[in-house]
């Protein structure tokens, strides 16, 4: 074929034909991009993913499955919420949280404020508030050299009210066990204790020896105590520990300074009342023992905790009594969701017996119940010769040196163990916040409400977690 053959070829035909191929090819296509493009669509309106991020509607973040039929764990959670927002808010809106935020930082300043030389020597402040009673201020000085521990403590609300105490440890090694030998004594004088009477019932109880012109419930008194204590330890185990206790005490009862119409002599046919004509003195010799398993005894650890003691008090010059003591106390401290929060039952049991025979006895040697948290420990609210303290508590930490507390105290005392009754018995229900190191309390503050109505305590250098009977006022 020539170029002329070529050139004469008809252009048109074949410009015609290459459009044909061309439309034959990309028609197919675009239907099918379009198609797909629809698709594409349709699904990106279902695709998190493609679309602005809410963090409402997003799915897909892994967590930990939860059983539908949790029931005893839903209930909880709905039982402590409440305290939970009650305590969150007022940690954040006192700034606790914003001070606490590096606990251990804080507590290393403590640490530094408080104990100088070395970590020899040491000072920290006293301070007890309580609803109806005057505050008390004091100090603590103690100082540490190897196994020998001294230390001061004093309080002072006014001059009618004030204490003093003066201990001193000593810490050895002897046949494969660990040994302390403690020296204290203590000086008080305190106008401001109240008394109820005896009995679950005190106002219709003879015992308690109501004036017929008495118009009060209780009346108040005052007293002088000196006492002089040496205690012996052993730790024979992890587990136990085994003491011997003595001390000689001097105690006189009187009424408070002023002229209330609630004094003890203006309540009480004082003269007929045991406890109030003579002074009182008295030898008391105590074995008593201590089983603790929780691990390494910190604030909130599972475990069980177990004390009992009996001792014999002997009257000496013209104090005659005889008095038989005995008593246990229970605590369990189950853990509930988490192995730090816990559940604590606890049982308090107290008695005391006259060996020679009387029906009555002192009004100021019953038991007490120090650990009952709707009243002051010096209110004595119900004495008799036996006292069983119930309560429950939950327990849970808030931050690395502050714990938190749901408690229920249930008090009931009777003059034998198959007299115990219900009626007319004391309770208290409310919160409280401690403040602790890993082994030791450092203060606490708590509030309740219960059958004697509000009542509130702050305590800073005077908190104990075990019963020390020296210590009943």
């Amino acid at each position: 074929m020539n170029f002329l053959a070529v050139k004469n070829f008809p252009f048109q035909t074949f410009f015609a034909v290459i459009c044909w191929w061309q439309l034959s090819t990309i028609i197919p296509l675009t239907t099918s991009t379009i198609a797909q493009s629809k698709f594409r669509a349709d699904s990106l309106q279902t695709d998190s993913v493609s679309t602005p991020f809410d963090y409402y509607r997003v799915r897909g973040i892994e967590r930990n499955e939860k059983k539908p039929g949790n029931t005893v764990r839903k209930f909880f959670h709905t039982l402590l919420w409440p305290p939970r927002v009650l305590i969150d808010g007022a940690l954040r809106t006192t700034a606790f949280s914003a001070v606490f935020i590096d606990e251990k930082r804080i507590l290393k300043k403590f640490e530094d404020f408080f104990y100088l030389y070395q970590d020899k020597f040491g000072w920290f402040p006293v301070l007890n508030i309580v609803t109806g009673s005057p505050r008390g201020y004091g100090i603590s000085l103690f100082y540490n050299s190897s196994y020998l521990t001294t230390l001061v403590k004093s309080e002072y609300s006014n001059s009618d009210v004030w204490g003093l105490k003066g201990e001193m440890n000593y810490v050895f090694f002897k046949r494969r066990y660990l040994w302390n030998i403690k020296v204290q004594a203590r000086l008080e004088n305190d106008d401001d204790f109240f008394f109820y009477g005896i009995g679950p019932n005190p106002q219709n109880d003879l015992r308690s020896h109501f004036l017929p012109e008495a118009t009060k419930n209780g009346g108040v008194y005052g007293q002088k105590r000196n006492q002089y204590l040496m205690n012996l330890g052993v730790r024979t185990s992890g587990n136990w520990e085994f003491f011997y206790t003595v001390f000689y005490q001097k105690r006189s009862i009187h009424d408070p300074a002023g002229n209330g119409a609630d004094n003890f002599s203006k309540i009480f046919d004082t003269p007929t009342l045991p406890g109030t004509a003579s002074k009182s003195r008295k030898i008391y010799n105590e074995f008593s023992f201590r089983f603790d398993n929780r691990e390494n005894l910190e604030i909130i650890g599972s475990g069980n905790r177990i004390e009992g003691y009996f001792g014999i008090s002997t009257g000496i010059n013209d104090d005659k009594d005889r008095l038989f003591r005995a008593g246990f106390d229970i605590a369990k401290f189950i853990p509930v969701l988490r192995k730090n929060r816990l559940i604590v039952p606890r049982f308090i049991f107290d008695m005391v017996e006259d060996l020679r025979g009387r029906d009555e006895i002192a009004f100021v040697e019953y038991p007490r119940h120090p650990v009952f948290r709707g009243v002051s420990q010096k209110k004595l609210l119900r004495s008799d010769k036996r006292m069983l303290l119930s309560s429950v508590e939950y327990q849970w930490p808030l931050t690395y040196s502050i714990g938190g507390h749901l408690v229920f105290d249930y008090l009931t005392v009777a003059p034998s163990i198959d007299k115990f009754t219900t009626k007319n018995a004391p309770w208290a229900a409310g919160f409280g916040i401690d403040f602790h190191s890993r082994l030791s309390e450092i203060g606490r503050v708590y509030a309740t409400y219960g059958s004697e109505g509000l009542f509130f305590k702050l305590e800073v250098g005077l908190s104990t977690l075990n019963r020390d009977r020296s210590d009943w006022k």
